[in-house]
């Protein structure tokens, strides 16, 4: 009767240290997955690093942004697709942000419009531990064609942010 308790005190104890364990340990994206945090017009907005890949000394990501940008009429829908490729030097990242495309629409009661813009820029970083990385970049994004008078042409605007990723090994 004494030792089937003992058992049951000790499954319950490892339950809770499971449960207070996975609240504080902090969650590590899947291999080849990341997130990046980026601040543009005093919005901040997320996405998805995806194809996180060290192969040698070569680092590659794929952007992927779809988010809202706050606005004085509201949320506006924004996307983008880039490519982050760079070099690792023992933990030490550093690399480009190129081929940046995107596209914010909008619609106001019965009239839809969109800005197309491009983007550039630079990333770093280090792995802080075999496989995750993370670190800053920072840019620019110009946009090229805008239904909007609102939006000045070929002017680049500042972006920056943060990234993190669960690197795969190739």
């Amino acid at each position: 009767m004494i030792r089937g308790r003992r058992i049951e005190l000790s499954a319950v104890l490892l339950l809770i240290v499971v449960s207070v364990t996975s609240i504080f340990s902090p969650a590590l994206a899947n291999p080849g997955q990341g997130v990046f945090s980026m601040i543009i017009s005093q919005t901040t907005l997320a996405g998805n690093l995806d194809d996180a890949v060290i192969n040698g000394n070569a680092v590659t990501m794929s952007m992927v942004l779809n988010g809202n940008l706050q606005t004085s009429i509201g949320q506006v829908p924004i996307t983008a697709n880039g490519n982050w490729v760079g070099t690792r030097n023992g933990t030490g990242l550093t690399g480009t942000i190129k081929d940046v495309t995107g596209t914010i629409h909008l619609c106001f009661l019965f009239w839809c419009g969109q800005a197309e813009f491009i983007g550039q820029g630079t990333w770093n970083g280090n792995l802080t531990m075999t496989t995750a990385g993370s670190g800053t970049f920072q840019g620019t994004i110009e946009f090229t064609s805008s239904d909007f008078s609102q939006i000045h042409l070929n002017e680049p605007a500042p972006v920056s942010g943060t990234w993190t990723a669960e690197f795969q090994m190739a």
